[in-house]
């Protein structure tokens, strides 16, 4: 199956970039012949070498219009979109040339609503993928009419974000960032987000700075990984709390820390406040720390719930903007040592079981089967379609 994917940003930062890089890659593990464009609006990159063309974004009209030129000459069986933005381009892809689409939806841009003619286009796709059931169980609200529409849950790279022991993390951590200081008996939480500016910057750093203030403990250290136009911001709201020895900001870090750095932690944190256009999907920032056997916070009102397993806890869920509750998340995690260290192991089983990269790819595979004609999926992946 030949696949035109088009995106926004594919080789940037961000949770939609990652994911891109992840759809493609599993397009391929399933023998797709995939030609990538990535149409940039951001001027920073988390890597080169998967796209097979990029522009820079000036204009919707004139995106469509080159992103239908690139792909003169060739003949595809499907088009994706990463972002409902781009939903024009599958509907004229399919108009001009009789070619199926799918569409990529996250809550931040889905559950709105959208101007007319994007609308239109989104509501004619044949196939719309969803990375988490919150967004599924509300577009309904927001739209009059739902394409079909698959369940597929960003994914974790197991090799890569593992387990590693607490004082081998922790030794290779201050190695690399020696302005860190020792932090080997301290209590480390982690939160790995991008730093958006408001009101997209949601990931739970202002609470926890607050948090931090409130328990007035030392023990404590907040490692914040990222960077973005808030980061001043939140370096801001450090110093107004005085807790500058509490709060470490490693800024954007090489991939190849990251495992690290999860490992480093005894729990992560990342809460979101829900609602339309805010909120969270699950948050890889959460699974990624649960495949390094780490327990998380997050919050309550939106996807990141899906993170946990009821029958297998290894997370804490509270109410976005309860300091309070995020204290004393904090202090029990703190206090209890065998029970983080159970946490810890049900979030990988977890991750195993529903996250893992492979579970991705065969879902990926049974959706193109059911919607656009893929004949290679396997057939033994159970469905996820809502």
């Amino acid at each position: 199956m030949k696949i035109f994917y088009a995106g926004f940003d594919i080789e940037g930062v961000g949770g939609i970039a990652t994911y891109s890089r992840h759809q493609i890659r599993a397009l391929k593990t399933l023998g797709c012949d995939v030609f990538a464009l990535s149409i940039d609006k951001q001027d920073k990159f988390a890597e080169r070498g998967l796209v097979d063309r990029r522009f820079g974004f000036d204009g919707k009209t004139s995106t469509v219009v080159r992103a239908l030129t690139t792909m003169t000459g060739q003949r595809f069986d499907a088009v994706m979109v990463n972002h409902v933005y781009l939903a024009g381009l599958g509907l004229a892809a399919r108009r001009f040339r009789r070619t199926p689409y799918a569409i990529n939806v996250y809550n931040i841009d889905i559950l709105c609503s959208l101007p007319r003619w994007r609308e239109f286009a989104f509501a004619r796709a044949d196939l719309v993928m969803a990375d988490c059931r919150y967004t599924i169980a509300n577009m309904p609200k927001f739209h009059p009419q739902i394409p079909p529409t698959g369940l597929l849950y960003d994914p974790v790279d197991v090799s890569f974000f593992r387990p590693i022991p607490a004082a081998a993390a922790r030794a290779e951590v201050m190695k690399r960032f020696p302005a860190i200081g020792d932090i080997s008996d301290r209590f480390v939480c982690v939160t790995v987000a991008h730093m958006a500016g408001p009101p997209n910057n949601n990931k739970g750093h202002r609470q926890t700075i607050e948090a931090l203030a409130r328990m007035k403990d030392p023990r404590f250290l907040y490692l914040v990984v990222g960077d973005g136009p808030d980061r001043a911001a939140i370096e801001a709201h450090v110093r107004a709390h005085g807790v500058e020895d509490s709060v470490f900001l490693a800024g954007l870090v090489p991939q190849d820390a990251l495992p690290f750095l999860y490992a480093c932690a005894d729990a992560a944190i990342l809460i979101a406040k829900g609602g339309p256009g805010l909120g969270e999907a699950v948050p890889l920032g959460l699974l990624e720390a649960a495949a390094a056997g780490v327990p998380f916070i997050c919050g309550d009102e939106d996807g990141s719930i899906e993170a946990i397993d009821p029958a297998r806890p290894n997370g804490i869920a509270i109410s976005p903007m309860d300091i309070d509750a995020l204290v004393a998340a904090l202090r029990r995690l703190a206090g209890d040592e065998a029970a983080r260290r159970a946490m810890g192991v049900n979030g990988k089983h977890v991750v195993d079981d529903v996250f893992r990269f492979e579970r991705f790819v065969e879902v990926q595979g049974r959706l193109l089967a059911q919607h656009l004609g893929f004949r290679g999926a396997k057939a033994r992946a159970r469905p996820e379609a809502a």
